[in-house]
């Protein structure tokens, strides 16, 4: 076969990798290589006659209708990165030289070479969308992130950096990193390098001297960075905790504090979890029962006392667990059936508390007042009979010093007819009837009012007494004053649980310092960074002088709202309120959050009406909202934009808030019991320190309103504040 015969071109044209085609000047094809099967898919009849722009991507029309132009002055022209489209719908990318002879009468048009570079151009682009998401990583990055060569010199740092150290790009960048560490942590340093270098990763904790000279303390994790199979250096992520640090020393201290207090009481002092499970047993305890602490912790009381599952002590636990109201009980079958312990039941976070004190002397006593009550009419209780119907026949003079009513005022009615009132717990009352239908002795103790109606605390003994034939003739009632007895009880009480909410607003306060204050700070640093680069008579310059003025009054908010917080330092005192427009505050927050809500996209729909104002702490409502927005962003869905709604609602008792999201959702039959207690997470796979929730519920309680979850895993979830404080 010739080399210039027909067959031989015929061959080459179909075995050629490249599509080659003849355009007419028009652009329509007049001739298509066989390669455009393989590289398209069509066959060369069904393109021949047709123009080439019905197989151009729409947005590629300019450049090839330019370059159609431009052939006709040129003998070739180059046109790179084209898309045409393949018989099944999809786009490859040609690279296309085309040649002018249309003067040539063999050819009389305009021959294109084009080539597919579809995986060339597909590479290049992956590989851009990587560095821009790397350095979008590493630029943005709410923590320091930055890179150290083998010798330990500073070769990159992102912006954080210097907001978190101090230290700007111009002075840390090619200094060792040495300079920045604390003297007596420079060997932990250099071992951390070294161990990185030898290919492990390290996280720890480690102090430096910022750019002040002020000491703070770091979370770092150092990996190493592998080139071509060998590590070349270090890249590194830093968090400051110092004041995280602080905190924690803070509550540790307070916690200590707080245990002091408790082991200083001189009676038996426990605490139980919801499982029943000790969580803190006082010294005068372990010395009752006998047993050292650990004999106790962690270990449900149940089991360790099963003879108490049958007592009044057990039943009341479970009453104050679940109604949360305190009770107190005398019972000689708890701990040990020789004495008798008066019991404090209350409720504590998450579970009960429990004190008591031995009071079985004082029964022993009271019990022998009963049988001389009959002829020792003086003594300075109140005895008093009663019939077999629980009828007044006789009252003392210490009932009439007691009460205020005489013998011939209270004959023939029945006690708690006069003597109970408003206050009186409806409980203890049925509690007194009952006893009295037993025909067996009984004790309460019981709130009574005087004839003038002033209320008491009253501790009654009742004993019956039979005939021979067991018959009942009559009740004896020994009534104790115990009002101060109760207010004293009251009064401890109180202690304990100021004392435990002082350290939990601790922990509060720490949190909102931390959370509140660093969006403000950050931006603030940021722009006073960037208006130090740019010209002061450039528009941008008074821009970013505005911005920077807003951050600052943000700021200047924020530290206003703490110190109002720290003004409250009586804890029976209400939170100071001022009259908050919930638009405005609403508003106020989602300005806060305007970067990442248009970075991720999201669409915010705020359904307030301008004249909705409430009186309510301010400070305690930002936060409360700023951590609701924060979460819907924070646990958006990663498969679809974030939709964020809040409104609100009028109600009889104030206003409901509603914030509403469309983002990962929870499992609330896993996660009810858990939602709002601390440090407690459900996306282990997002960044966060479970504490959020925690501080929304005990701000919104402070501030007399109620929260209400719903949610589903996927679907999303809604948050419903009842604010009662009252609109206007």
């Amino acid at each position: 076969m010739s080399l210039l015969s027909p067959t031989f071109y015929r061959h080459l044209l179909s075995n050629s990798t490249d599509l080659l085609s003849v355009l007419d000047q028009n652009g329509v094809f007049k001739f298509v290589g066989d390669s455009v099967t393989p590289i398209l898919g069509f066959m060369p009849d069904e393109i021949v006659g047709k123009s080439v722009f019905e197989f151009i991507h729409a947005e590629d029309h300019c450049h090839a209708l330019t370059a159609l132009q431009q052939i006709h002055t040129l003998e070739r022209l180059t046109v790179p990165k084209i898309r045409f489209k393949k018989k099944d719908g999809t786009w490859r990318w040609l690279d296309c030289t085309a040649t002018n002879l249309l003067s040539d009468p063999n050819i009389a048009g305009i021959i294109t070479n084009s080539r597919d570079i579809t995986e060339t151009v597909e590479a290049e682009e992956e590989k851009d969308l990587h560095q821009a998401y790397y350095k979008s990583l590493f630029q943005e990055h709410p923590d320091a992130v930055f890179s150290i060569d083998k010798q330990g010199y500073f070769k990159t740092i992102n912006k954080n950096f210097t907001a978190i150290t101090g230290y700007t790009r111009e002075k840390v960048l090619n200094t060792h990193f040495l300079n920045i560490i604390r003297e007596d942590e420079v060997d932990i340093a250099k071992a951390a390098f070294k161990l990185t270098l030898s290919g492990e990763s390290f996280s720890n904790e480690i102090r430096i001297l910022d750019a002040d000279g002020k000491k703070r303390i770091l979370s770092i994790s150092l990996m190493p960075v592998y080139i071509k199979g060998a590590v070349e250096a270090v890249q590194g992520i830093a968090k400051d905790i110092t004041e995280l640090k602080i905190a924690h020393r803070l509550i540790k201290e307070q916690t200590k504090q707080l245990s002091n207090i408790v082991e200083s009481i001189t009676e038996p002092f426990f605490a139980l979890d919801e499982n029943w499970r000790f969580t803190f047993v006082n010294a005068a305890f372990c010395t009752f029962i006998g047993k050292p602490e650990a004999y106790f912790k962690g270990h449900v009381i149940w089991e360790i006392f099963p003879d108490i599952v049958t007592s009044r002590f057990y039943k009341k636990c479970h009453e104050v667990a679940e109604t949360k109201v305190t009770q107190y009980i005398k019972d000689n079958y708890v701990l040990n059936n020789n004495l008798t312990l008066s019991f404090s039941i209350f409720p504590s976070d998450g579970g009960i508390a429990v004190h008591f004190v031995d009071s079985t002397a004082q029964v022993a006593i009271q019990r022998e007042l009963e049988k001389l009550s009959l002829v020792a009419s003086k003594t300075i209780n109140g005895v008093v009979i009663l019939d077999a119907e629980g009828r007044v026949e006789w009252v003392n003079d210490g009932f009439t010093r007691l009460t205020g009513y005489s013998k011939e005022e209270v004959t023939g009615k029945i006690p708690s007819s006069f003597l109970q009132g408003e206050e009186t717990d409806s409980a203890t009352s049925r509690l007194i009837t009952e006893g009295y239908k037993s025909k067996k002795y009984f004790t309460a103790e019981v709130i009574n009012y005087r004839k003038n109606r002033e209320k008491y605390w009253v501790k009654i003994d009742v004993s019956p007494i039979l005939d021979s034939a067991g018959e009942l003739l009559n009740f004896v009632a020994i009534q104790t004053d115990i009002t101060e007895k109760k207010k004293s009880e009251t009064e401890q009480i109180k202690l304990t649980d100021d004392l435990y909410k002082h350290n939990l607003n601790l922990q509060l306060f720490t949190y909102m310092v931390s959370h509140n204050l660093r969006a403000p700070v950050a931006n603030a640093l940021g722009l006073s960074g960037l208006v130090k680069r740019l010209n002061k008579d450039t528009p941008q310059f008074d821009t970013a002088l505005d911005k920077l003025y807003t951050s600052i009054t943000q700021l200047d908010g924020v530290i206003k709202d703490i110190n109002t917080i720290l003004s409250v330092r009586d804890a029976d005192k209400s939170l100071p309120r001022e009259l908050v427009n919930l638009q405005n505050i609403t508003q106020e927050v989602l300005d806060g959050f305007s970067g990442e809500l248009i970075e991720q996209q999201a669409t915010v729909h705020l359904d307030i009406d301008n004249t909705f104002e409430m009186l309510s702490n301010r400070a305690y409502l930002y936060s409360i909202l700023l951590n609701l927005v924060s979460n819907a962003i924070k646990y958006k869905h990663t498969e679809r934009p974030l939709i964020l709604s809040i409104s609100v609602a009028k109600d009889r008792r104030g206003y409901v808030f509603t914030v509403c999201d469309n983002g990962l959702g929870m499992d609330m039959h896993i996660v009810e019991n858990q939602l709002f207690k601390l440090y407690k997470r459900f996306h282990p796979n997002t960044h966060g320190k479970g504490v959020g929730l925690f501080l929304v519920k005990t701000q919104v309680e402070a501030i007399g309103g109620k929260i209400e979850v719903e949610s589903k895993p996927n679907v999303g979830t809604k948050f419903k504040l009842l604010l009662g404080a009252k609109h206007v």
